[in-house]
């Protein structure tokens, strides 16, 4: 079998030749590796240690016709490579917001950025953001994915050309940041409810965006709803109706597939998670986290797909001993009866060793045949 037959045959339930090995590569560790953070540097990456390229930066959208009145401008503030400061103003009828972000602040990880200075600042700013995404609404509309239709032709049979969705819940938050929205889902939850009913419409077709594609995997990215502790009935009541309506249109379309990307503690909110119905949920971090594989098979057995679990930490500051071992003990949790795909708990550190990250799929070769 080909990677993309064994990573497809995981993701339907079935049992492939060998399990299917895909660490989840991004920007940082492909910058580290070879200098360059484009999809095409991380599907370098995956070919350099045999694994299956999946979740790299292949991002889509959607078309929407400019709004009157609202319109964005950037300074740069600070450019000492690789320091780079910039800001951005958002003008609005009702007055500007600004959005600061810092880039560079780790030399030898010179891609992690963090925002320092979000838009949405007081409560009333969220007025601002609905008024916004209700015009934005009245003309959103799916879009070409070329960047994903590059990435298939070019991998072929080699790696799955998957799509990166984001979600309406991040979205929304994204504009305010993790610990505020936090305190504004309890202080002033109409205003966050509205919020997200717009953003849900203007994502639906960012989903349709990816079905009009030639690509067949959408990763749904609701790592910062799984990662705030919302608890199970929070959860359920933010994000639950909106991932179930995502995954409902994805599995309208005949040969696509979704899957959830999660962070922390993940045994509380599975059924949520089950009850939307994707193919496949990722990534069982095993530090933050509270499920190994062992126990998310269980819980899955039948119904999705798992993948991940593996201590990206061990990549980076383990032996390579050590990294034979955890691929073997995620091998023993996981393999049987097929569904399952290995991967990292979390992104690849940019400070990975090289040796380690090929001894997943070393190890997979030698003791994950079927």
């Amino acid at each position: 079998m080909t990677q993309r037959e064994r990573f497809l045959s995981a993701l339907r339930l079935e049992t492939p030749d060998i399990v299917p090995v895909s660490p989840l590569i991004h920007s940082r560790y492909a910058n580290a590796r070879v200098g360059r953070s484009d999809w095409k540097a991380v599907y370098d990456c995956h070919r350099e240690i045999g694994s299956c390229h999946f979740r790299g930066p292949i991002g889509i959208g959607y078309g929407s016709d400019p709004v009157e009145g609202y319109w964005e401008d950037s300074e740069v503030l600070v450019d000492e490579p690789p320091r780079r400061i910039t800001r951005t103003t958002f003008h609005t009828p009702y007055g500007d917001l600004t959005s600061t972000h810092d880039y560079g602040a780790i030399p030898h990880d010179p891609l992690v950025g963090k925002t320092t200075e979000y838009f949405v600042k007081e409560p009333e700013h969220w007025r601002i953001f609905i008024d916004y995404w209700q015009k934005i609404a009245e003309t959103t509309r799916p879009v070409r994915g070329e960047t994903a239709e590059a990435a298939m032709q070019a991998m072929g049979d080699d790696g799955v050309a998957s799509v990166g969705l984001g979600s309406a819940f991040t979205m929304v938050a994204n504009v305010r940041g993790m610990q505020d929205y936090m305190y504004d889902l309890f202080d002033c939850p109409d205003l966050l409810k509205e919020a997200h009913a717009v953003a849900c419409d203007i994502y639906e077709n960012v989903i349709r965006s990816f079905t009009q594609t030639s690509a067949q995997v959408g990763f749904y990215d609701i790592c910062w709803a799984t990662g705030m502790g919302l608890g199970p009935e929070l959860f359920d009541e933010w994000i639950g109706e909106e991932i179930a309506r995502m995954c409902a249109i994805v599995r309208e379309t005949p040969g696509k597939f979704i899957s959830f990307y999660t962070l922390g503690r993940m045994r509380k909110i599975m059924p949520t998670l089950l009850n939307a119905r994707p193919h496949m949920i990722a990534s069982f971090e095993p530090n933050e986290g509270d499920l190994t594989i062992a126990e998310a098979k269980q819980v899955c057995a039948g119904k999705v797909c798992v993948m991940g679990n593996f201590d990206c930490m061990i990549l980076a500051r383990g032996s390579l001993a050590d990294a034979r071992a955890e691929a073997q003990r995620c091998l023993d949790e996981g393999m049987e009866g097929g569904a399952y795909i290995m991967g990292t708990g979390d992104e690849v550190p940019a400070d990975t060793k090289f040796d380690n990250l090929k001894a997943m799929v070393e190890v997979a070769e030698e003791n994950g045949r079927y």
